[in-house]
């Protein structure tokens, strides 16, 4: 049986897990740079000492940890890299999924479909504004249902009366109707 709430596209917003990841990686550099840095200025006028096999070196410790802390800084850069790269493809998405999944929600109430509630997989973030919007979304699907059942009850009693008491019914339900579409504030 197939998990319906595992999604097989990991870059389903592009350009927000592309800038995510550059950011990041950005980050990783000037990181990366300033440490180096701060190591060439703080061994500025020092001198290390040391045995290479058998032969004594008396050299500059800028000079002398050059070649392996590059060597370090490129193999600790590439792992680092390739870390990010998984983590932020699973942490993207999981943002990236929630967004996408808000977006169709949002078309979809935006045509009028306000049965609608959202559904987020078990490992996706933003469940709290999920949970909020879908409190959200049943109000307003309450008190649209409300609006609906009182406007068809009016239509049925305007369609027959002929009495007082049938035209006072229609004053009350639509005085009703009138309070239930006042909770509702509008631009206009």
């Amino acid at each position: 049986m197939e998990n319906k709430s595992r999604r097989k596209n990991y870059f389903i917003k592009r350009r927000f897990q592309t800038n995510f990841f550059i950011h990041f990686i950005f980050l990783l550099v000037a990181e990366g740079a300033i440490i180096s840095a701060l190591f060439f200025y703080v061994s500025t006028g020092t001198i290390t000492a040391a045995y290479k096999g058998s032969d004594f070196i008396l050299d500059k410790t800028s000079t002398f940890f050059f070649s392996d802390f590059l060597v370090i800084s490129c193999i600790v850069a590439l792992a680092i890299v390739i870390a990010a790269v998984f983590v932020f493809i699973i942490i993207t998405h999981r943002i990236a999924g929630a967004l996408y999944r808000f977006e169709k929600t949002f078309e979809d109430v935006g045509k009028g479909d306000f049965s609608i509630r959202m559904n987020l997989r078990r490992t996706d973030e933003l469940k709290d504004l999920k949970d909020k919007f879908n409190i959200f979304l049943e109000i307003i699907d309450r008190d649209l249902n409300e609006v609906k059942k009182d406007a068809e009850k009016v239509n049925a009693v305007a369609a027959k009366a002929k009495t007082a008491q049938d035209i006072q019914e229609v004053r009350d339900t639509l005085k009703k109707l009138d309070t239930s579409l006042g909770r509702f504030k509008t631009s206009k």
